[in-house]
């Protein structure tokens, strides 16, 4: 709990004081007050909060599991029957019921602070757009607009499948978590830095193309937001319970020699 509050804390106020240099000038001159500026970045909060929990997610487990394979535990786990699975499961759990709450946060809570986001940018009321509707009104909105528009049906369907999709992420990128210092137990903090730096990169940028092509209906909405995790599940799996190579010691050697 304590290291995924603090990758939490610090992954959204780094988004948030990215965020803040860019946009703070223009908002100034555009909302005016220091407590107009105050209020545009708290309703900025929740969806900041849909990137940074799965982040945090990732960064948490390795960072956990980087300490249990410098202990030597993840070592033992690999040479016990289940043993990699006794570990992995309750992680797993945990961030199942953190990726609910974030589908909770994603279809209800962020539309809603979005459209009170356009709303104090703008000084007027919103139209609603797929980011200030919930799930059921985007289903609306997707089934209305699939006759006339496909471009705008597809638009609708993308934001859907990624509200599912960053919650399910919590889960996939628990395992990669885990499974990166179960593969390499020696990384240290050099591992948790370029895995975790590796892995947001590459998620997002998949994340981002995805979304690009659906938009262009190249792909489906679904195969756009659930490729990322399709992609690196098949490699948290492989890197948790694939095959390994053998290490060579000299101990057979020895033995012969002590034989002799």
């Amino acid at each position: 709990i304590g290291p995924f509050g603090i990758s939490l804390v610090s992954l959204t106020l780094l988004l948030l004081a990215n965020s803040a240099a860019q946009q703070v000038p223009r908002l100034g001159a555009r909302v005016g007050s220091a407590g107009a500026v105050f209020e545009v970045l708290l309703l900025s909060v929740p969806f900041t909060l849909a990137l940074t929990i799965p982040m945090a997610v990732l960064l948490t487990v390795l960072w956990v599991f980087t300490r249990l394979g410098a202990e030597g535990v993840l070592e033992s786990a690999r040479g016990e029957r289940h043993g990699v699975r006794r570990l992995v499961t309750p992680v797993l759990g945990a961030a199942a019921v953190i990726g609910a709450l974030t589908l909770v946060s994603n279809s209800q809570v962020v539309p809603r602070a979005n459209a009170q986001l356009v709303s104090a940018l703008t000084g007027a009321a919103p139209g609603p757009t797929d980011r200030t509707m919930t799930i059921g009104e985007l289903r609306e909105a997707a089934k209305s607009a699939r006759a006339g528009n496909g471009a705008e049906a597809a638009a609708y369907q993308v934001e859907i499948q990624k509200k599912f999709a960053l919650a399910a992420a919590c889960v996939v990128l628990a395992l990669a978590g885990a499974a990166i210092p179960i593969r390499f137990p020696g990384g240290g903090l050099v591992l948790v830095f370029l895995a975790s730096g590796a892995v947001f990169t590459g998620y997002y940028l998949t994340l981002l193309a995805g979304e690009a092509l659906a938009d262009q209906q190249v792909i489906s909405p679904f195969v756009a937001m659930w490729m990322a995790n399709a992609f690196f599940l098949a490699i948290a799996l492989f890197l948790a319970w694939g095959p390994r190579r053998a290490r060579h010691t000299g101990d057979a050697e020895t033995l012969a020699i002590g034989r002799l």
